[in-house]
């Protein structure tokens, strides 16, 4: 059927809806209160071995040597993998993994360390046993011999001439040049409008500051986990617990030199992501095991191994300068901005960058980004990656500004708003995005202009800018006899994506959302469909979902 025209900024329906909007009963609600619902730890299949993962105490070491002998002749003990059983590939190739990108040869590096460990919790070696007890057991008999190096903690330090070089072949992006000789700092960029030197000229007040902030993580109550099978007709199946099934099959496929049809990943329920359940870990790992051995491999991660090895938010040191008129006017902002990527190249930086001032319609702006690698994990995304360190560096520094300038903070806000047609330092011309709206709404609300209730309250007010975006989705939908439908799709669900799909397709079809009956499915069952994440999937799995109701329903 033909798609309807779109036209941005505009009320695309005024119409009163029956079931959106409605709060039926969640389709998975039954299974999760009763405890059937299945996750990642209750798959079982037939002939199942426990795998565990020998990680790394230290924070930056060479392996000199590892000995698996003694762990492989262990009573129990199915298989040993390390990283020369992983395919080789040079840097150049890169997977995408729902919300990032990763050079394969970095990817197979943090899947299993091969001449280097690069942060303590990193994985050395995978075992397959007959249960838990014997792997771990196992793990302790292999020999690994270290030449232990100095480490690099923060972004400044990775920076710092003399810094120990954490990856060798690793060169500077400096804004789009290759620079030449190793260095921590993957990338160097910049975005600028306006003069800003003039900018600051024309300032009555001006502040800088200086804000630090550690990597944090998910803190997802279920940890990671996987079971794989390599098949006798060389397919692999993947069970886990993922924000993004398609991308699982993509870089399994990739670490292991397979085409993704070779590969079949199974999303279970999730117990929370928050993005840090799109990168891959020890899913190539499973699957190394699983073809040694010929019986599907479990390996469930403990709590101090998804702290230690799994990719939180990025720690990040910021500087900001802003200067703004005696009147309230903001003639210029400068921002500073290095994030710790974490052993690979990667940081949010960009997001950052891209977020920093864009609530504020700032005529003279230069921002400098640098993605720093660092001895710790492999960031991930965390709850707009990159937004939230900038954001609370920037916010500061506006109150501060509005303190020194004896204003509202609402109203100096107001005064440098962001509207439809204002340029952002990187590039866009911002849409209509009402962030005048918001901020006259705030400062109307009783809560505003309540009274603080007791000494040592405050009350804050702050903005924030983030980028949505939207990817492929697959829906189908199909009828039964008894005028019930059957909803097949592949997202994640996370925050009720079932029920959204489900609402939206009875809508559609005029039947109440308990006659449709959603199902979440493998990647050989339901068209692509990109990762659970950015706060996209109402949007692009209910267009999906509203477009095969309305071939039905024709």
């Amino acid at each position: 059927m033909t798609a309807p025209t779109y036209e941005p900024n505009v009320v695309l329906s005024t119409k009163e809806f029956s079931v959106v909007g409605t709060r039926p009963i969640r389709h998975d609600g039954a299974d999760k209160v009763t405890g059937r619902a299945v996750y990642g730890a209750d798959v079982q299949p037939t002939g199942l071995l426990h795998g565990k993962i020998l990680r790394s105490p230290h924070a930056h070491a060479r392996i000199k040597s590892i000995d698996t002998s003694k762990a492989e002749s262990l009573d129990g003990v199915r298989a040993v993998v390390v990283a020369s059983d992983l395919p080789h590939t040079d840097q150049g190739a890169t997977v995408d993994y729902g919300e990032g990108a990763m050079d394969l040869s970095f990817m197979r590096q943090n899947v299993l360390a091969q001449d280097k460990v690069l942060y303590a919790g990193h994985a050395i070696a995978g075992v397959a046993a007959v249960d838990a007890h014997v792997a771990e057991e196992a793990l302790g008999l292999i020999d690994v011999e270290y030449e232990v190096l100095p480490s690099v903690t923060t972004a400044p330090d990775g920076m710092a001439d003399g810094a120990p070089i954490i990856l060798e072949g690793l060169r500077t992006q400096e804004l789009g040049e290759e620079l030449d000789g190793a260095s921590n700092v993957a990338e160097h960029f910049q975005h600028s409008l306006g003069d800003l030197g003039k900018g600051f000229e024309q300032a009555d007040v001006t502040i800088e500051r200086e804000f630090t902030t550690a990597m944090v993580h998910q803190g997802y109550i279920e940890p990671q986990n996987v079971t794989a099978l390599w098949n006798n007709d060389g397919r692999v199946h993947i069970w886990t617990s993922t924000q993004g099934p398609f991308e699982v099959r993509g870089a399994v496929a990739a670490s292991l030199d397979l085409n993704v049809s070779r590969v079949k990943v199974t999303p279970m329920e999730i117990g929370g992501g928050f993005g840090g359940k799109f990168p891959l870990y020890h899913d190539p790992v499973a699957a190394l095991l699983s073809k040694k051995t010929g019986h599907p491999v479990k390996i469930i991660m403990s709590r101090k191994e998804v702290f230690e090895s799994t990719g939180p938010t990025s720690g990040s040191t910021i500087k900001i300068k802003m200067g703004a008129t005696k009147e309230g006017k903001i003639t210029a902002a400068y921002a500073w901005l290095a994030y710790e990527a974490g052993a690979f190249p990667g940081s949010p930086v960009g997001a950052g960058a891209e977020c920093v001032f864009t609530p504020y319609d700032i005529p003279n702006v230069v921002i400098d980004g640098y993605d720093v690698v660092v001895n710790k994990p492999k960031a991930g995304a965390y709850r707009a990656p990159g937004a939230s360190n900038a954001g609370f560096a920037a916010e500061t520094v506006v109150d501060e500004l509005a303190i020194e300038l004896g204003l509202d903070p609402i109203d100096f806000r107001l005064m440098n708003s962001a509207k439809e047609g204002t340029r952002r330092a990187s590039g866009p011309i911002h849409p209509r995005i009402g962030m005048v709206e918001t901020l006259e709404a705030m400062k109307a609300h009783p809560h505003w202009n309540s009274p603080l209730e007791g000494p040592n309250r405050g009350r804050g007010v702050g903005v924030a800018f983030w980028m949505n975006g939207g990817a492929e989705s697959s829906c189908s939908i199909s009828t039964n006899a008894d005028g019930t439908i059957n909803l097949t799709e592949g997202s994640a669900d996370i925050g009720g994506t079932r029920a959204s799909a489900a609402m939206m397709a009875a809508e559609v079809l005029g039947i109440r959302a308990e006659d449709v009956h959603p199902a979440v499915v493998d990647t050989d069952s339901t068209g692509y469909t990109s990762g659970t994440g950015g706060s996209s999937v109402t949007f692009k799995l209910g267009w999906a979902t509203h477009e095969a109701a309305q071939d039905l329903k024709s």
